[in-house]
């Protein structure tokens, strides 16, 4: 009785510092250990220095919720690793689960019941991206970090081509790209404008394609009438067809007849361009920028949003959740475990320890007065994604679905029907 009591007073600071309603309940009837928290084990494909660091420094003032060991994996061998792991009986407590991942291995991760963590709780604490981690149970995994997709601009060539901010709409490429797109005598490119038109040496061609859609007006996949996820990529909005529009104005700039012709597959990868000095504007994630700044110190580059369109405001995001696996022995403490990681006060640590914005609404609001970050906050809170069936798969379709129309394969539309009904083929293969 006197163990459970201990526990019991435990779990009620984590209610009160946390506001989840349930979590008490949840826990007690979970664990009924007076040692501590038992230990647990999380994977994951985020940084072992900071993730380490971030765990060190809190883990000290949560000595009666926190005892978690960080075990990293690549972002290449992340998911082959968990499922040879839970094959054989092996694998972690916990895991930091990509959003593109959730879909395909869904069976392996304990639904938190919204009776433990209630879904109000959740929708006005986390970003809106976060809601993927949603289903009619419960909750998948609680947000942990968001990485979204920005605009990197070179400085120095826009000041020499008589520019002196960087695009605020999509539509100004089209002025921009003869400007700061320049060609040598036989017609090669040798300075580039835009990276896009292409798949093989476009390092984020599936995100920006992703964000063009999104912003145009088709979340990619949707929930049907029977609560079944669908593929409405080649849906229809105010009389045109949203990933239609997307696909044409990408694929414009890789067009030799076309007076934004920007980019091509001869040339080297956008990233190595931007580096190099070669390549106006980089579309990457918010956690290359120390990156960025080793590889070449002496560019002078900034960053900035991604265009926008008058459609939704957003920007893509890549997101991961701390999902509890149903085969840890240890459910409780690791759901303890989650839910303060996850904590707001916890929150600011981990954007500090990482240089990712935070994840959580109320600390968004407070814009930093440090250049970079004011952008990467404010490109958080629109940060989007999708349930995606099948990452390596959909890559694939994503891919021809670029170079369908720039080899004249297929026209637009039926490309993009192509994709859809791929899509949707790998989505019936998940439910």
């Amino acid at each position: 009785m006197r163990s459970m009591s201990r526990f019991q007073l435990i779990f009620t600071g984590i209610l009160v510092i946390l506001g989840i309603g349930g979590v008490v309940a949840f826990a007690v009837s979970k664990n009924n250990s007076s040692q501590g928290p038992a230990a647990v084990v999380m994977w994951g494909s985020l940084g072992q220095d900071a993730v380490q660091a971030f765990l060190n420094k809190v883990a000290p003032d949560h000595q009666d919720t926190l005892n978690v060991s960080y075990v990293y994996k690549s972002p290449a061998t992340f998911e082959s690793d968990l499922v040879a792991a839970l094959a054989r009986g092996a694998g972690p407590d916990m895991v930091l689960l990509p959003q593109d991942l959730i879909l395909k291995q869904n069976d392996k991760f304990y639904v938190i019941p919204f009776d433990s963590y209630s879904e109000r709780t959740f929708k006005d604490s986390f970003i809106q991206e976060g809601e993927l981690f949603l289903n009619k149970d419960g909750i998948v995994g609680l947000p942990f970090s968001i990485d979204p997709l920005v605009m990197y601009w070179n400085r120095d060539m826009f000041s020499d081509a008589g520019v002196s901010q960087p695009p605020v709409s999509w539509a100004q490429f089209f002025d921009l790209a003869p400007k700061l797109t320049t060609k040598a005598s036989n017609g090669v490119i040798t300075q580039s404008a835009i990276a896009f038109g292409e798949a093989r040496n476009v390092t984020h061609f599936k995100d920006v394609l992703s964000l063009l859609s999104i912003q145009a007006g088709t979340p990619i996949v949707a929930y049907d009438a029977q609560g079944n996820l669908a593929s409405v990529f080649n849906s229809r909005g105010k009389g045109l067809v949203p990933a239609e529009e997307a696909l044409s104005y990408y694929t414009e700039f890789s067009n030799p007849l076309k007076s934004s012709y920007s980019w091509n597959r001869s040339l080297a990868n956008d990233r190595t361009s931007f580096i190099a000095g070669t390549l106006a504007v980089y579309f990457g994630s918010a956690s290359e920028l120390r990156g960025l700044r080793s590889a070449n110190p002496n560019l002078n580059f900034d960053v900035a949003m991604v265009p926008q369109t008058e459609g939704k405001k957003a920007t893509f995001g890549a997101m991961n959740a701390i999902a509890i696996l149903k085969s840890s022995k240890n459910i409780a403490a690791s759901f303890v475990a989650a839910a303060t990681l996850t904590s707001q006060a916890l929150d600011t640590e981990w954007a500090a320890a990482s240089g990712y914005p935070p994840v959580h609404r109320a600390l968004l609001s407070k814009t930093p007065g440090d250049a970079y970050n004011a952008v990467f906050y404010q490109s958080a809170l629109v940060s989007s994604g999708w349930l995606d069936p099948n990452r390596e798969a959909t890559t694939e379709i994503f891919g021809q679905l670029i170079e369908n129309v720039t080899s004249g394969k297929l026209r637009v539309s039926e490309s993009v029907n192509q994709a859809t009904q791929e899509i949707g083929t790998l989505l019936r293969a998940n439910q």
